[in-house]
């Protein structure tokens, strides 16, 4: 009986220290929570997308990919080009190479958006629009420099025809 005790008691004491952890700590660590108990967001800006960004889109069903890169400046321009392999007649693949140029936002929580004018080699244009999420980060002199960007595109293929969904990740190359 004594041991059943003691292990109730021992029990109590682990759930009351874990408790006060929880509910206590340094004003540091207190500081970083928000009213809603999630822990406070480092601040994203416009700045966090800056330099050159190597780019993979997949294409639904993995019917096509495109391959290339992306410049962000940290004000809200981008520009770049990418290499799409798709579909082509008789089971052969074609390549169409096209060029982006554009302007993003960036949500202080790392979400935004990107609105790419995407020129074809013919000379067509057509816009999109791609939600994003920072998925990776690291801080450079107080500011978070996205590494890793996941996207996806609005609107369905503008390259490939039908309603083909299409995601990109951006990669930040080294300086």
């Amino acid at each position: 009986m004594k041991t059943n005790i003691g292990k109730a008691r021992l029990a109590s004491i682990l759930a009351i220290t874990a408790l006060t952890a929880v509910f206590s700590g340094s004003p540091s660590e207190l500081a970083g929570q928000t009213r809603n108990g999630f822990s406070a967001h480092h601040q994203y800006s416009q700045a966090s997308l800056f330099g050159n960004y190597a780019r993979v889109g997949t294409y639904e069903g993995n019917i096509a990919a495109n391959l290339g890169f992306v410049v962000f400046d940290g004000q809200g321009s981008a520009k770049g080009a990418a290499t799409v392999n798709q579909p082509g007649p008789g089971g052969s693949r074609t390549i169409v190479k096209v060029s982006l140029d554009g302007t993003y936002s960036v949500n202080s929580d790392g979400t935004g958006t990107i609105q790419f004018t995407l020129t074809l080699p013919n000379g067509t244009t057509s816009d999109i629009t791609e939600d994003f999420v920072i998925t990776k980060s690291e801080n450079r002199n107080g500011t978070l420099i996205a590494t890793s960007i996941f996207e996806a595109q609005e609107q369905p293929s503008v390259v490939i025809s039908g309603d083909v969904f299409v995601t990109h990740v951006d990669t930040r190359r080294p300086d």
